[in-house]
């Protein structure tokens, strides 16, 4: 009985041989391992474009409560400084003299032994002022003035004489002395002259010489 069944044996055991090492056999799919839970997967969320929130505008501010609005000051130009009239009867009462401004010079004149410069003549109201250089080269005094006989003439014949100074009345220069300054003749210049001459005696003598001639006047 033992011997009948050995064979059989053999055979079952190259049949399940044979069943292990078939290559097409399907092995049986894993099983999960045990109490192991299934991960979830993670879901990303789409991103979606930055949405853009307009700018609130601020509202405008308000004045604030029983504050009065400031007036704007309104400025005025000056009104323009009125422009005298004249009249025409004042225009006949105002005098037609129109003074010349002062002349500067540079005249020189040498005779009688008296060395003379003009330099300067300014125009007064009242007087004619005169600036001159006298230096007397001669060997005696000389008098200028001793009978009142310095004066001033003008083209149209107007005389002004001389007003001498308190100090010194006749004029005298001493010899190798020169005499500067300033010599006045009384009235105002005609208004039409345009030149000018000076005379003056000499000492006592009634002769005269001309200290300067043809001074003329720039108007």
């Amino acid at each position: 009985m033992k011997a009948k069944n050995f064979p059989q044996l053999a055979l079952l055991s190259l049949v399940c041989v044979a069943c292990v090492q078939n290559p097409l056999a399907q092995a049986p799919a894993a099983s999960s391992a045990p109490n192991t839970p299934t991960p979830t997967p993670i879901q990303t969320p789409s991103i979606s474009p930055p949405v853009q929130t307009p700018i609130a505008q601020e509202p405008a501010a308000s004045p604030a409560p029983n504050t009065p609005t400031p007036t704007p000051i309104q400025t005025q130009s000056p009104n323009p400084t009125p422009v005298p009239t004249q009249t025409s009867l004042e225009v006949a009462q105002q005098p037609t003299n129109s003074l010349p401004p002062a002349q500067t010079y540079d005249l020189r004149v040498i005779d009688k032994q008296l060395w003379r410069r003009l330099t300067k003549i300014t125009f007064g109201e009242d007087s004619i002022i005169v600036t001159m250089v006298i230096t007397n080269g001669s060997k005696e005094v000389v008098i200028l003035n001793g009978e009142n006989s310095m004066y001033l003439y003008d083209n149209y014949g107007q005389r002004y004489n001389l007003l001498p100074p308190s100090n010194n009345t006749q004029i005298m220069i001493k010899p190798g002395t020169t005499l500067k300054g300033q010599f006045v003749f009384v009235g105002w210049l005609q208004p039409k002259a345009n030149n000018l001459r000076i005379y003056s005696t000499i000492n006592y003598s009634s002769n005269s010489i001309t200290l300067f001639d043809n001074i003329p006047i720039n108007r």
